[in-house]
């Protein structure tokens, strides 16, 4: 799992990060590139893409349903 946050400096990421215990890795995506190349919907969202680059799932806005989500990733994980 690698989280990227658009538009912010890594200073602010790493305050986040503390602030509300996050383990994963988090990027900082200043400029939006990251954000423009996968074409991502808006914030927060999530993609899962796969060891070239291609989005095999996204997901805008936030999770209604986290098994759901979660079933819908181990599916695809078993498709690789």
């Amino acid at each position: 799992m690698l989280g990227v946050s658009v538009g912010d400096e890594q200073k602010q990421i790493n305050v986040y990060k503390k602030q509300f215990r996050v383990s994963f890795p988090v990027l900082s995506d200043k400029g939006g590139e990251m954000f423009q190349a996968f074409k991502l919907p808006g914030v927060p969202c999530m993609i899962v893409v796969d060891k070239e680059g291609k989005v095999l799932m996204s997901h805008s806005g936030p999770m209604k349903d986290l098994d759901e989500t979660l079933k819908e990733i181990r599916e695809i994980h078993k498709q690789q």
